[in-house]
């Protein structure tokens, strides 16, 4: 589908007067994913500045409603699956790694092999480690971001079994940035903390060995009524460029 410039920017520029907002959700989303398909599908898009810029803004408007939404989420909103929890990670590097790969960065996942499952919300949660990933990607300079999911066994009886999640990269922390960060409500730091409290979690960042790392623990506690859910698979989350994995990763591929 073919479609003049001028078309185009008006439709960019009715999407882009909705403001991101709870209420506006359905609306927002309906109107930048159409116009995406529409940039998307335009032959010159890859050539045209001004057509790839459009369908990056639209990229990272979507973010920051999905960043706002998380932000601002609350129990009730919070829909609990039986997750396993190491395939949902797995998943979420591998598309990773195939995005960033062209910008010669990988991302190399580290696990047991077995099964790792927990009750968790699973497109908060798979939002949660896309922001880590990107905030690696955007903000150290390392080649390989490693991704690392391990679970701790219980010690004593009184104490939960848990999960810890880590994402290292080469570079330092910018501390100051991170706390500017943490007090803006819709930032992707806010939703990464309140998508983690909301799980029952702790996230925090450190320095390690020359190395950036963001810690994530989760309880692995299961209630027995849970229904398991059934993972997107991961060529469907390649081949819709509107999925989150673009959303999250666009703005450090470019694309």
């Amino acid at each position: 589908m073919n479609m003049n410039t001028k078309t185009l920017e008006s439709r960019f520029r009715a999407g882009m007067d909705i403001v991101p907002s709870a209420e506006n959700e359905a609306q927002l989303r309906a109107a930048l994913h159409e116009l995406m398909q529409t940039l998307i599908a335009q032959p010159q898009r890859k050539h045209d500045p001004k057509l790839q810029s459009m369908l990056l803004a639209c990229r990272l408007r979507l973010r920051a409603l999905q960043n706002l939404l998380a932000a601002n989420a609350t129990e009730q909103s919070f829909t609990l699956w039986h997750c396993d929890l190491r395939g949902m990670v797995e998943d979420i590097c591998a598309a990773a790694d195939l995005m960033l790969n062209p910008q010669g960065r990988t991302v190399r996942f580290e696990a047991p092999p077995e099964r790792i499952e927990a009750a968790c919300a699973p497109r908060e949660f798979s939002w949660l480690i896309l922001e880590l990933i990107c905030n690696a990607a955007r903000h150290t300079p390392g080649e390989e971001i490693t991704v690392s999911l391990q679970p701790k066994r219980r010690r004593m009886q009184r104490k939960t079994a848990c999960c810890m999640l880590t994402v290292e990269s080469a570079g330092e922390l910018d501390l100051a940035r991170l706390h500017s960060a943490i007090t803006r409500k819709a930032s992707g730091t806010a939703a990464a903390l309140r998508t983690t409290y909301l799980h029952r979690g702790a996230l925090l960042w450190l320095a390690r060995d020359g190395n950036a790392v963001a810690g994530l623990k989760i309880p692995l506690q299961m209630p027995v009524d849970l229904m398991e859910w059934e993972p997107a698979d991961l060529v469907e989350l390649l081949s819709d460029q509107c999925s989150p994995v673009y959303v999250a990763l666009g703005q450090v591929c470019g694309i």
